[in-house]
């Protein structure tokens, strides 16, 4: 952390002021020589080499001290305007200034009511005034219109591992920890060692609004190393190369003058790595940090004492001979170098801690020896503790996921409402990505905020969260994070409100220069978008437990205000107006018209009024670990996983069954009720080609495996197909399409009474479904296809299943689609398209082919956002909300084949969900979930 000037108190006399010193020999020598003159001294004695390399020794550490104190004073947010961006440059460098005119500017603060105009040059942002109130543009000025979309500073995020594991992801590069030979704690190495400047990440991030990032080391260290912040503006130099230096965000500030920051970690991940306990590491930490300590007082001291001598006006040779008899050089450490600079407080320390014990001790380590975090990262739990926080450590930032969590047991108790708790409580909180793959991707880092926005945060805390906060954390808001005069020209134009799902950037600017835009866009405007969508969305409503109680335990039940059903019901799609859900003695009575469903005179009826009622399908879970895990990095936590068996062809051996190891309940099914999921359908975990026959299971909180948990015993066979299926028995993926082929071959010989698991799938009685990435594979499938014409053949997750979007649909192989919104971080999906701005969706490229398509999420933390993720695909591929909200439910029902929604007379007999608020855009609470018999699933589920 850097100290404060009004705070600092010096480690020896010195003005903070005083300008660095070269010293040269001849003068030293001199100066020397001549007061060992007055003394009487032989002036030989002094010239010698071994007396002049002793001085040397000495001027060189008084330097050092010198640029010790000097690093206590970087530049922070109280700055003046700056009139110059030190990245720029003369030859790739914004030429001509640019003006974007009528917009509604969210400035780092708040969003300004009126539109205004905002005017950069040479990449610093020079003036913003109201929208016809100013003078004349610059008479070479670049005029865009944007008609009063929504512009906000580029987003700064706090957490990225970009540059240190670069698209596509392979070992050569792969660069983000330094394990195991160094040990637990290596300050000493540095982010910047390990970057990879032509990593196509960059772009791709920047295309989503992220203009800089603090790329770190990894966690697996209880210290990791420096961190580095960067532009994302790919080959930013004069010569268009890929520099590492030119990506720094302080490139051309001089080293000695920039920020330095050190990511440290605690809890599970060093803990794994080097099997340690919690009290080893931390007793580690506690040894290294109070030897360099020690080092730091010695070199106080060793400065404090040559100070006095610099000061010396008579007999300084002797004075400096003598410091040097008793002393020696300035004490330093080459390993604990950091470490010294740490205790100094020179660094912005950044922590990877996720539970409130953690959080805790490792705030009583640091403050034992004077280090004061700027940020804890990840911190999932930190939502249970903010008063601790508070008072431990006030001007903490908690930089968080909104709803990335459950995959490892510190993660687990996270809560969807951790940003508005933190919030209330005067805690910053900031969004980051980690960004070490899809699963965490930088360039939807911005949907991290609209996710707790719909949670609760306000909308300007949210928009924050990405953009001011961040930039202060990293002592940088002086520069970035803010839309101001004097700031960095790192600007982002949206085609709608930033927090609507699926708001996608219609240009940026990174100081200064237009990323998306190769030509000149002096000329380019910017029409209103069709939809209404230039407001921020509402969050979603909640009642408190009275409220609920009082409600959902009534026998009679009438719910009003339903505006949209989004369901296939010829009677329903009569109704206009005046939509009612009737529910009694906990089973739907009526669906229909008011007139027709409640009498003028009912008596003993509780209504609830809905703001804006939806009425969806209920939504499917299709791939997740439902049932199967619940938390993925804890063995012990599931069902386990089949592995090789030597003998493929022989399904009794291969092929298991989820519906045998499912277990109900848990914080994944209390997630996707919030989300209107009320099925899901879960292989067993397996390694291999054959993954197993998938389980459907009903996340009502009430059933149980005898009693109308499992809704479906075997819904389809699983098979994996590309790297991550090579094992034993199938050592190539040349050798998984050939065992596939083997499999149906064999299958297909079968009689027509054989119900074996193969004949099924080989005749389509049983769906197959393939998880497959790479569009060369997914050719090969539909070779299979075209082979054994019977067979139901799926692809699942489909990341690059646009580049043979025709040939999927000509065979009539639908696509159940994880990669909507994917990266292409692996070598698989390395042709996979980057989606918009850069190019069309995958999913908008499926549709428009033909092709069947059903979505899917990874990982079990994000089965409340379904029907965002829906929003997403239909946004990109024009739907209307019916069409995307089939997407995740009766387009899941027909590729599978399973049971599907049919009406009987008034009474629409499927899963049905009813919500205050429109779920596709992240406004939708559900208020009462609905089984395909009537009965009430749940009412108003709010575990979050």
């Amino acid at each position: 952390m850097t100290v404060k000037e009004d705070t600092f108190i010096p480690m020896y006399r010195a003005s903070s002021g005083r300008p660095r010193r070269q010293w040269q020999l001849p003068i030293c020598a001199g100066i020397c020589a001549a007061a060992i003159l007055l003394v009487g001294a032989n002036p030989r004695e002094l010239l010698s080499p071994t007396s002049a390399t002793t001085h040397n020794e000495f001027y060189d550490g008084l330097q050092q001290c010198y640029d010790a104190e000097r690093q206590l004073h970087v530049p922070d947010a109280g700055d003046s305007p700056r009139q110059k961006n030190p990245r720029w440059n003369p030859g790739s460098g914004q030429a001509t200034p640019v003006v974007i005119q009528n917009a509604t500017l969210f400035d780092g603060e708040s969003t300004l009511a009126d539109a205004v105009d905002i005017i950069f040059e040479s990449g610093v942002i020079t003036s913003i005034v109201s929208t016809g109130s100013g003078d004349a543009p610059p008479a070479n000025a670049n005029i865009i219109d944007v008609h009063g979309k929504h512009v906000t500073p580029g987003l700064v995020d706090l957490h990225s591992h970009h540059l240190l594991l670069p698209f596509p992801q392979v070992a050569a590069t792969s660069d983000v920890n330094e394990r195991p030979l160094l040990g637990p704690i290596t300050p000493f190495v540095r982010a910047i060692d390990g970057f990879t400047p032509s990593d196509p990440a960059i772009r791709i991030i920047a295309s989503g609004g992220v203009t800089s990032s603090l790329v770190l080391p990894g966690s697996a260290n209880i210290v990791g190393g420096e961190a580095y912040p960067v532009k994302n503006l790919p080959f930013p130099g004069e010569d268009g190369e890929p520099v590492i230096e030119e990506l720094l965000l302080e490139h051309g500030i001089p080293e000695p003058d920039r920020q330095r920051y050190l990511k440290m970690a605690c809890g599970e991940n060093p803990k794994r790595v080097y099997q340690h306990t919690r009290m080893g590491l931390a007793w580690l930490l506690r040894e290294k940090l109070e030897e360099a300590r020690e080092i730091e007082q010695h070199q106080a001291d060793w400065c404090r004492g040559a100070l006095d001598i610099e000061h010396t006006r008579f007999d300084r040779a002797r004075h400096i001979s003598h410091f040097l008899e008793r002393h020696g050089r300035r004490p330093k450490s080459f390993e604990l170098d950091t470490f010294v600079a740490l205790i100094r407080g020179e660094l912005n320390v950044n922590v990877h801690c996720y539970t409130p014990e953690d959080l805790e001790r490792m705030l009583a380590v640091l403050h034992e020896f004077g280090i004061h975090p700027r940020a804890f990262h990840h911190a999932l739990e930190a939502w249970q503790v903010p008063e601790l926080l508070k008072r431990l450590e006030p001007n903490v930032t908690i930089a968080t996921f909104a709803d990335n969590a459950l995959f490892k047991a510190e993660a687990y108790d996270a809560n969807l409402r951790a940003g508005k708790i933190l919030n209330d409580h005067g805690v910053r909180v900031a969004f980051k990505s980690d960004h070490t793959g899809e699963g965490n991707y930088a360039k939807y880092l911005l949907d991290q905020a609209s996710v707790a926005h719909s949670f609760g945060l306000p909308a300007d805390k949210a928009l924050q969260s990405v953009t001011s906060i961040p930039a202060q954390s990293m002592q940088q808001s002086h520069r970035i994070g803010y839309i101001r005069p004097g700031y960095d020209a790192d600007i982002v134009i949206w085609d709608s409100h930033p927090l609507q799902v699926g708001a996608t950037a219609v240009e940026v600017f990174i100081d200064g220069r237009a990323l998306l835009q190769k030509d000149d866009i002096a000329d380019a405007s910017i029409p209103s978008s069709i939809d209404d969508l230039q407001h921020a969305p509402q969050t979603r409503p909640m009642v408190d437990l009275d409220q609920r109680a009082s409600v959902c335990s009534q026998s009679r039940l009438v719910v009003t205000g339903i505006r949209e059903a989004l369901i296939d019901s010829p009677s329903i799609d009569q109704v206009t107006n005046d939509l009612v859900l009737v529910i009694e003695d906990n089973k739907v009575s009526c669906l229909g018209a008011k007139q027709n469903c409640i009498q003028t005179d009912d008596e003993g009826v509780t209504k609830v009024a809905l703001k804006n009622g939806y009425i969806t399908p209920g939504l499917i879970a299709f791939g997740n670990n439902l049932g199967i895990q619940a938390i993925p990095s804890e063995d012990s936590t599931g069902d386990g996983s089949s592995g090789t068996t030597g003998d493929l062809l022989n399904e009794a051996k291969s092929v298991h069954f989820a519906k045998y190891g499912a277990h109900l309940h848990g914080v994944a099914f209390d997630r996707a009720r919030i989300g209107g999921v009320t099925r899901a359908i879960t292989p067993p975990h397996g390694s291999g080609l054959v993954r197993g026959v998938s389980v459907g299971l009903r996340t009502d909180p009430n059933v149980t495996i005898l009693d109308g948990g499992i809704w479906k015993d075997d819904v389809a066979l699983h098979f994996s197909v590309g790297q991550g299926a090579r094992n034993g028995d199938t050592p190539t993926v040349a050798s998984e399409i050939e065992t596939l082929r083997q499999i149906l071959q064999e299958g297909s010989k079968s009689t027509a009474e054989t119900h074996s698991v193969y004949a099924q799938a080989a005749n389509g009685s049983l769906p197959l479904v393939v998880e497959t990435y790479n569009e060369d594979d997914i050719s090969q499938l539909i070779l299979v296809k075209r082979e054994f014409p019977a067979t139901n053949l799926i692809i699942y997750g489909g990341h690059s299943a646009a580049l043979v979007a025709k040939p999927l649909s000509e065979a009539d192989i639908p696509v159940i689609l994880t990669g909507n919104l994917g990266a292409p971080d692996s070598w698989e999906k390395k042709n996979a398209l980057p989606g918009p701005p850069l190019s069309g969706s995958t999913a908008q490229v499926l549709i428009e082919a033909g092709v069947q398509l059903g979505l899917a999420v990874r990982g079990d933390s994000r089965l409340h956002g379904l029907a965002r993720e829906a929003r997403w695909a239909a946004k990109q591929a024009g739907l209307s909300d019916k069409e995307a909200i089939a997407l995740v439910s009766s387009n899941i029902e027909q590729i599978l084949g399973v049971d599907r929604a049919v009406t009987d007379g008034d009474i629409y007999k499927s899963d049905l969900v009813v919500w205050d608020g429109n779920p596709l855009r992240g406004e939708g609470s559900v208020v009462v979930a609905v089984r395909q018999d009537g009965g009430v699933v749940d009412c108003w589920p709010d575990r979050t």
